[in-house]
């Protein structure tokens, strides 16, 4: 009758030599009964370790589903939250008769950089549904920009808001520059942390002062 020869699983190098000195003891040391084979003694403690590594997936798993609402609610709160804003545009017929007539429409500003948004609406002007209402764009920009691509910056210190045009303002003369004041003026001024506005054209003097000593800068 042919020998069957018994192949058992590869053991870890340390535990390998281990048990190929001290047999015997190894059994005593893993908690193994000496009657138990040494086939049997492996199979246990492979499935010790099988259960030790399953017990650490299931750990691992529970710290990851408890950590991850804790960052999602971290991201939520720091992210800004819609802010509704009022952008103030001429409207006819109104400012036919009085240039510096201007009404409000509502945008959500998606940033906490409330202001800079609103601004950047009169810039954009009013939408189509709003043309049709009334509604007219305050200025036009044109040519390129000074200031790295941006249409304008924005500033506010001690109560003041200082805008400055990146490019060109145009402008036919007192009826553009009304429009173009009182839109900015009362945007600007509806935030409380703004009392009065000074705007810059794109080289620095005061937009609608026909004076030419820029008398907005001696505020």
């Amino acid at each position: 009758m042919p020998k069957q020869v018994l192949f058992l699983p590869k053991l870890p190098p340390l535990l390998d030599r281990h048990l190929s000195c001290h047999p015997r003891s190894a059994g005593l040391q893993l908690g193994v009964p000496e009657n138990i084979t040494m086939f049997k003694m492996f199979t246990m403690f492979k499935s010790s370790l099988r259960n030790r590594f399953l017990l650490g997936l299931v750990t691992v798993a529970g710290l990851t589903a408890a950590v991850t609402p804790t960052i999602a609610a971290q991201l939520e709160a720091t992210a800004p939250r819609p802010q509704r804003v009022k952008v103030f545009f001429p409207k006819n017929p109104q400012q036919q008769s009085d240039l510096s007539y201007v009404e409000p429409v509502w945008r959500q500003a998606q940033t906490a950089s409330v202001a800079r948004f609103a601004v950047s609406q009169v810039v954009a002007g009013p939408t189509r549904q709003e043309r049709q209402q009334g509604f007219i764009a305050p200025l036009t920009l044109q040519g390129n920009s000074n200031c790295g691509g941006r249409d304008f910056t924005l500033s506010i210190t001690s109560a003041t808001a200082r805008l400055q045009f990146c490019r060109q303002v145009v402008s036919a003369g007192v009826g553009d520059d009304a429009r173009i004041m009182s839109s900015l003026n009362a945007t600007l001024k509806q935030f409380p942390t703004v009392r009065s506005v000074v705007v810059l054209d794109q080289n620095g003097n005061c937009v609608g002062d026909m004076s030419g000593e820029n008398l907005c800068l001696r505020r």
